[in-house]
């Protein structure tokens, strides 16, 4: 059973830093690691995130996890933080992690936390693994709540030679190789004072224009000025974010395509 996960808060509107007026986002640095399990990470003023076992001493099975205890440096600090469970965020698969993105987005009002969450799984000869980004919105008097979900990197090696002759076809060229690489930026913010998200990605696929929906024994033989590693056009975009009050998620400006050979592993 995998333990449950739940991300804590304590975000009280009198101890909100004064904000300038448009989003910002700060870089979370890890500042100490103790012996029971927990880890800080800060801002530069100090806001900070814990990410720390909800019992102490305990082991397996037994722990209920909380990762993302949120501070506010001058606040009180015997209010309930407000919860969010992040049991569902990934799968149970032993293959599956789960960590604090590295940044902090604040805005009028609120805090974006993102979590990264990773799975992975082996082939016969290779492998995949792939990487999304939620980002949990905290928002003084709400329950926190997921507002964001994106493919943020993803990787892929599958295997292509089973023999001597394979290797020849292949001009020793022996894995398919996929990468998926994204970045999220603020973009300004909305009407609503919600951070607008520039989100970029770029894919690229080795040797050439390969894909995990075909045979690559199939193709025709390769020679040596075909192993090069290109950029797939279609799943390398970029997209504005914004959020929607009505639907109380991000919406990108435009459908965003299928990427799944790169984002799954």
């Amino acid at each position: 059973m995998r333990p449950s996960l739940l991300l804590a808060a304590t975000l009280l509107a009198p101890s909100l830093p004064a904000l300038a007026a448009p989003p910002r986002m700060d870089t979370l640095v890890v500042v100490s690691q103790s012996d029971n399990g927990v880890a800080r990470a800060c801002a530069p003023d100090q806001l900070c995130v814990d990410i720390a076992p909800s019992q102490p001493g305990c082991e397996g099975q037994a722990c209920t996890i909380d990762v993302g205890l949120l501070q506010l440096p001058g606040g009180p600090r015997d209010a309930a933080p407000a919860a969010y469970r992040m049991a569902g965020l990934a799968s149970a698969g032993d293959g599956a992690s789960m960590e604090l993105w590295p940044r902090l987005i604040r805005f009028e009002g609120g805090v974006l936390v993102g979590v990264q969450t990773r799975e992975s799984t082996m082939y016969s000869g290779g492998g995949a693994s792939a990487t999304t980004l939620h980002l949990i919105a905290f928002v003084p008097g709400q329950p926190p709540v997921e507002v964001l979900s994106v493919p943020q990197n993803g990787s892929a090696t599958i295997r292509a030679c089973f023999s001597e002759r394979h290797m020849k076809q292949r001009a020793g060229a022996c894995h398919d190789e996929y990468t998926f690489e994204a970045t999220v930026a603020l973009a300004g913010a909305s009407a609503a004072g919600m951070p607008v998200l520039r989100y970029r990605s770029k894919a690229t696929s080795f040797p050439g224009r390969v894909s995990r929906s075909r045979d690559s024994l199939a193709a025709r033989p390769l020679r040596q000025r075909d192993l090069v590693t290109v950029t797939d056009p279609q799943c390398s975009y970029q997209r504005l974010y914004r959020f929607t009050p009505q639907a109380g998620t991000y919406v990108p400006d435009a459908p965003v395509p299928d990427c799944s050979n790169y984002t799954v592993p």
